[in-house]
């Protein structure tokens, strides 16, 4: 009898629960004032007005949801463009909210901000989901303000144009940005890019052939590409306007062109009738063509599907996951390098495009050994048998092998000590007998979703019964706990430590970096005891985590913005990540503190080993380029690779740290005045740098953009040519522009004349000759452009990125 009685309970319960479910709303419109709620997702919805595309929130985990745009009528749910696909929000009180101000916000569970609009909004009317699956805010006369065309994420559609300013990053399984990237490059040719903090180099078009053998038009500035509803791509770089067609070209097919998480974009067909995806067209026909594909140190070979495998002296550093490649079984670092003990295992029909250190021609085997051997940072080097080309690697990425004889051969350095006699090596073999399989997840197998599925038992099966049935009495039971609650609990305010676990657990989970506590962050620092430097922003100490991790923690001072916005802004410095850039750990901000927990860089600024006469440190000519490369790359990444438009605004050798190869990284980036990359006009002129290393358009109280970073690059430039502060060179601060000026002018006389010899008298005189006049030629070059009075005429970063590899070669 109790067991009847719960089930009949529990089926009446479920009775009253379906009929209360709304109807599932067929919308196109979402009014000002009104919002979409994650609790409803499944009825609370926009949707094409012919059925096409529909919007709302998409559940990626069990409690994770992203707002996103998808195809209604596929088989599974295809996701053609999300606002926070690498940021999730919460199962409970999540809501995307179009507000009477006009702009259109995704809140989470805490009503922390997770992404919005943002743009120039006034008399807007209403958000609306065109048939095209373009997302749009609309003012009152019908004109669009903002489109989700213009900020794509994974997938072009139909009539969605390619501009310059547009590009698609590859969202993987573990719900991360991947490695990928296609857009338009420097050349104004669009490309495929693979994209680490370690290396960025075009793959598609083939780079081992130039633009014209690729069909491409490399003096072109127009940028602009397009998909046709026929499966036809456009683009203004095709040279004689030859378009990509895809094999079922033709009116009437649903098709979306998408940038997949190995790295190759597909265009793919909807097959109507039961709503599969086909592939019509790809930009790679040879997966291991494909850069890094097998992640760093890996080799990508066909045997005879495409197959991963590791050289010898490595094993794979995360079983399941590719993209995170190989390690060295035994790591040799400078410190200890015997270049005695060292040998090389000899990669017939094998390559690791790019990371070249250097180009020899018509040189030796024996002689290309010694380069590398010499060398404790050379990983190896490729050899080309007959034209006596050396190639030494810095770093071993894209490696593959080829299925016919090639002339390429990889040389690959190991400890003597490492027994490699039995180690196969990859090789391609299109007629192997046991077929392998190359395993594309761009995540770990072993990650868990951030919530267990309550809707599967450890079978698997469904339990929808049982699940709704325990809703209904837990319901009950709730109910008169709260009534107990509200009369001896509730009376008291609750502490926001008091959130519930799994809320907690989830804002982990979801974000880059870690709250620390300030009671840790004077644990970790000894009561802020050593002191490793101060300036306009804060002082940073020393610290040591519980993890044993060194880090440096930094003090803010002067912050105004409440905790809300200081955190906003930090969750968007969290998120960069770069070689080149300092990483940001964490942050701690309770009461009146705010404090920054970065990596600790072991050499300290370039200031202070450049300019302070007591340092014992003298940085060759090799060195010093190094780092007006490295510095170069990030501040390329921040201007236009990282997730918002970043620009520094106090670019100087203070905030350029040197780790312990003496690769820089900057520091202090985003304290600055955060812009969206939809190119706001905000005036941000109230934000002041250095005196010696401003722009001159601050002066003049101009909206600031990223250019100011470029003009002060320029003044680190001759600062690490010369080895002396610009302010040294000028008697009163009235005067720093003036004598930039004609210093300026100077040098471009000098470098249009064919005399070469002031060179030397330019360069540092501590510094030991030879130096490479070449590349002190170019560095001065690239300082006189990034001094350019007209900020229009100044360079981008990734154009002076592209100059100074051009020269390192």
């Amino acid at each position: 009898m109790p067991r009847f009685l719960a089930t009949l309970l529990s089926t009446a319960s479920i009775l009253s629960f379906i009929a209360l479910l709304p109807r599932v709303a067929s919308r196109d419109t979402l009014s000002l004032g009104s919002s979409l709620r994650v609790e409803s997702y499944e009825t609370s919805i926009l949707q094409s007005s012919d059925g096409t595309f529909s919007s709302g929130f998409y559940q990626v985990y069990t409690d994770a949801f992203t707002f996103s745009i998808w195809y209604s009528k596929a088989a599974n749910k295809t996701i053609v463009w999300s606002a926070n696909p690498d940021h999730p929000v919460h199962a409970r009180r999540s809501a995307i909210t179009l507000h009477k101000d006009g702009n259109m916000v995704l809140t989470d569970y805490d009503g922390a901000v997770m992404w919005q609009a943002d743009g120039n909004f006034t008399d807007v009317q209403r958000a609306r989901l065109l048939n095209t699956g373009n997302l749009i805010i609309e003012d009152s006369r019908g004109n669009t303000v903002w489109q989700s065309f213009d900020s794509p994420t994974d997938t072009f559609l139909p009539t969605q144009l390619i501009t310059a300013t547009t590009k698609l990053v590859p969202t993987t399984q573990s719900h991360s940005p991947g490695n990928y990237i296609f857009r338009f490059s420097d050349l104004s040719v669009l490309s495929l890019i693979y994209d680490v903090p370690e290396v960025s180099d075009i793959y598609w078009p083939d780079p081992d052939q130039n633009l014209y053998q690729d069909g491409r038009n490399q003096y072109n500035s127009t940028r602009l590409g397009v998909l046709s509803h026929s499966g036809v791509l456009a683009s203004s770089d095709f040279a004689d306007g030859q378009p990509l067609v895809a094999s079922d070209a033709g009116p009437d097919i649903k098709r979306r062109l998408t940038l997949d998480p190995d790295g190759n974009l597909r265009l793919y067909s909807l097959n109507s009738s039961d709503g599969s995806w086909s592939v019509s067209m790809a930009a790679m026909s040879q997966p291991c063509n494909i850069h890094g594909l097998c992640g760093p140190n890996g080799i990508c070979h066909y045997s005879p599907k495409p197959t991963c495998s590791c050289p010898p002296g490595y094993e794979m550093r995360n079983p399941g996951n590719w993209t995170e490649g190989c390690m060295a079984i035994v790591n040799i670092t400078c410190d200890h390098y015997d270049n005695k003990s060292m040998k090389f295992v000899k990669l017939p029909n094998t390559d690791f495009w790019g990371s070249d250190q250097q180009h020899r021609l018509s040189v030796s085997l024996q002689t290309c050994k010694n380069i590398c051997i010499s060398d404790c940072t050379c990983k190896g080097f490729q050899y080309q048998e007959g034209t006596g080309s050396c190639y030494p690697k810095a770093y071993l990425f894209s490696g593959r092998t080829y299925p016919t004889s090639d002339v390429r051969t990889i040389y690959l350095k190991l400890p003597t000590r490492v027994n490699v006699l039995n180690v196969p090596i990859p090789r391609s073999n299109v007629f192997d007998s046991v077929p392998h399989h190359l395993d594309c997840d761009q995540m770990n197998k072993n990650i868990s979703e951030p919530f267990p599925n309550v809707h599967k038992t450890s079978r698997g099966e469904s339990k929808w019964f049982y699940f709704y049935g325990f809703i209904a009495a837990f319901f009950v039971v709730e109910v008169s706990f709260i009534s107990f609650a509200w009369f001896f609990v509730l009376r008291r305010e609750l502490k926001p430590s008091e959130l519930w676990a799994a809320e907690e657990g989830y804002k982990v989970m979801t974000s880059n970096f870690r709250r620390y506590s300030y009671r840790e962050l004077v644990k970790a620092t000894r009561k802020f005891k050593v002191e490793l430097g101060r300036g306009a922003s804060g002082t940073v100490y020393k610290g040591l985590l519980e993890d044993d991790r060194q880090v440096a923690v930094k003090k803010l001072e002067n912050v105004k913005e409440g905790k809300e916005v200081f955190q906003a802004e930090l969750s968007v410095i969290g998120r960069i990540n770069h070689m080149n850039l300092v990483r940001i750990w964490g942050f701690c901000s309770e009461g009146s503190h705010r404090l920054l927990v970065s990596e600790y860089v072991e050499n300290g600024s370039l200031a202070n080993i450049l300019f302070n006469e007591k340092s014992n440190i003298l940085l060759d000519w090799k060195g010093r380029f190094n780092i007006a490369l490295g510095v170069a790359k990030g501040l390329a990444y921040l201007h236009h690779e990282c997730l918002e438009w970043v620009i520094h605004c106090d670019v100087k050798p203070e905030n350029i740290l040197l780790d312990q190869t003496f690769e820089p990284k900057i520091t202090d980036f985003g304290l600055a005045k955060l812009l969206n990359r939809g190119g706001s006009t905000q005036n941000v002129s109230h934000v002041r740098g250095t005196l010696g290393y401003i722009a001159p358009e601050w002066v003049s109280s101009l909206p600031i953009t990223a250019k100011v970073d470029v003009y002060s690059y320029g003044v680190v430039l001759l600062e690490l040519v010369t080895g002396t502060r610009v302010l040294e060179l000028v008697e009163g601060p009235d005067e720093v522009h003036n004598m930039l000026r004609k210093l300026v002018r100077m040098l471009s006389a000098k470098l249009e004349g064919e005399e070469q010899s002031w060179i030397d008298g330019f360069v540092d005189s501590k510094l030991n000759r030879p130096v490479n006049y070449v590349q002190a030629r170019t560095l001065i070059k690239l300082a006189v452009s990034c001094l350019e009075e007209d900020r229009s005429k100044r360079p981008t970063m990734e154009y002076a990125v592209q100059t100074l590899l051009s020269a390192d070669d």
